[in-house]
């Protein structure tokens, strides 16, 4: 506490224009905290704070006793403790998150080189460049909910459909032709056939992509080939010779221009594509072979391949009713009058005016 009582009698003004006695200081006397500048106004001027003391209040009487008033607080008297505990709880975690997973990256980053020490150190001692570590998903260590499940008539109706599916797909692989379960030279499949075209659909499994087939034929053969990439092997699903003899696909513009140019262009047998049958299940490979063309007659193959079990072509859905009884009316005719022709075949002469060589044989 600082007593200014000896400055009470001191003149307290401030002005420079009045004339000053000289050796008589002017005296400001400060109530609380204030500030004071130094420089006059001129530039570079300094400003300091002063705490000084605010006056003491006069008692208040109360009765017969004087109560003293309740200090006089500064504004500058002010208590932070419980905005700092305010701000604790509001504060952003990011820095410490970032830092605990900086944190967590390295300590994952050298159990993978530990793990993999001999393919991730380089000969001269240093470490290759990790791949980017995933964020791993939390685990729920809560009270699971229980399982949702579609209701009974939505599950039925789903099955219905899947079903439907599959009979649709079946039928349309095997019309007018059949199924063929697995030997030693073919796995299993199936085969359609219509006018111009005999369709085999060889199964495989659910997850074969086109990639994973290669298709060989020519005009008489038929090779199926599935590769399994990850144990680098491959199964051969179809080694036999076609039924009947095929004829090649049409060539496109390119192709005729080249060979018209002398350049020797193989023909191509057969198409191929890979789709599905069982829904979310096993999918064919399907290979499309084009007919021996026979003019304006129809050819129904009784199998496919060489291997297969012919079926009865007079019952196909194709045909007409009535037409292979017709058919095979007209090629019987058409036979027997063949026959006919050849047996009642006469002799021709020819003339012949040249020189005739006789040999010894024909003078004896």
């Amino acid at each position: 506490m600082v007593n200014y009582s000896k400055w009470d009698n001191l003149d307290l003004g401030s002005d420079d224009d009045e004339p000053r006695t000289s050796g008589v200081p002017n005296v400001t006397k400060l109530e609380g905290p204030s500030t004071v500048t130094f420089g006059g106004g001129r530039g570079r001027n300094v400003d300091i704070q002063v705490n000084a003391p605010a006056p003491a209040p006069a008692p208040i009487a109360v009765g017969t006793k004087a109560i003293a008033p309740p200090p006089n607080r500064s504004a500058l008297d002010v208590s932070y403790a419980k905005f700092d505990a305010m701000a604790g709880d509001i504060s952003s975690d990011d820095d410490i998150n970032d830092y605990y997973e900086d944190e967590y990256h390295e300590q994952m980053d050298n159990q993978r080189r530990e793990e993999a020490e001999e393919e991730l150190r380089n000969p001269d001692g240093t470490w290759k460049k990790l791949p980017p570590l995933r964020r791993q998903p939390g685990v729920y260590t809560g009270e699971l909910p229980p399982p949702s499940h579609p209701p009974p008539e939505v599950v039925e109706a789903r099955q219905l459909a899947e079903t439907k599916t599959l009979a649709e797909r079946t039928e349309r692989f095997t019309l007018n032709g059949g199924r063929e379960d697995a030997t030693a030279t073919t796995a299993p499949y199936m085969w359609a056939q219509t006018h111009d075209e005999c369709v085999l659909s060889v199964i495989v499994p659910h997850e074969t992509k086109a990639k994973d087939v290669r298709v060989d034929c020519d005009e008489s053969h038929c090779k199926v080939i599935l590769a399994h990439h990850a144990m680098k092997t491959a199964t051969m699903l179809i080694d036999d010779d076609v039924a009947h003899k095929i004829d090649p696909e049409p060539r496109d513009d390119e192709e005729l221009e080249r060979s018209a140019d002398g350049f020797d262009v193989p023909r191509t047998y057969g198409e191929w594509e890979v789709c599905d049958w069982e829904p979310k299940g096993r999918r064919v490979v399907r290979v499309t072979f084009r007919k021996k063309g026979l003019g304006m007659m129809t050819h129904w193959w009784r199998r496919a391949l060489s291997g297969g079990t012919e079926i009865d072509t007079a019952t196909l859905k194709g045909r007409k009713d009535g037409k292979a009884a017709e058919s095979q009316r007209i090629w019987e005719e058409a036979t027997e009058a063949f026959k006919e022709k050849v047996k009642n075949r006469q002799p021709i002469p020819i003339p012949y005016d040249g020189p005739i060589e006789d040999s010894d044989e024909d003078e004896k």
